[in-house]
């Protein structure tokens, strides 16, 4: 009889533990409205014309929309704000390395789209070597970046 009330108790216990890890896994996973959720879990449209040229950086309103499988309260649609992260596809160090290897020939600037300086670096040989030195510099610190505005990548 009391091995009975124990294997009675112990059914009991193991049924209230596993409704309330259920309840616990449940409640976490609706945790938050759909305008809160971390950025891995929605995503949102990227405007095409963002310009990052502007200073000091803007921020632009965009549709996200969450993924399938988040559970959220409210609309699974909404509006962000978003800052203007616009890239065209040129690489800091490719513009570097082109700077120090080829800059007297202007070849960072052909690179970088700064073709009318790179006609004029490639004629004079980089200004003598003073303009290849200074466009290093000046890549280093991020300060001469491509000619359309965008950042590097």
């Amino acid at each position: 009889m009391l091995t009975m009330r124990i294997q009675h108790f112990m059914h009991l216990r193991a049924i209230n533990d596993y409704n309330l890890q259920s309840r616990r896994r449940n409640t976490m996973q609706w945790n938050a409205y759909c305008y809160q959720t971390e950025p891995w879990e929605h995503t949102c449209e990227l405007k095409a014309n963002c310009n990052s040229v502007a200073s000091p950086r803007v921020n632009y309103t965009t549709n996200c929309t969450v993924k399938s499988d988040i559970l959220c309260f409210g609309n699974r649609t909404f509006n962000k704000n978003v800052m203007c992260n616009w890239t065209g596809g040129y690489r800091w160090t490719t513009a570097l390395i082109l700077s120090i290897t080829l800059g007297g020939f202007g070849a960072d600037r052909f690179y970088l789209g700064h073709w009318q300086e790179g006609i004029g670096k490639l004629f004079s040989f980089g200004g003598l070597g003073v303009w290849t030195i200074i466009d290093v510099i000046l890549i280093s610190l991020h300060y001469l970046g491509p000619a359309d505005g965008s950042l590097y990548i």
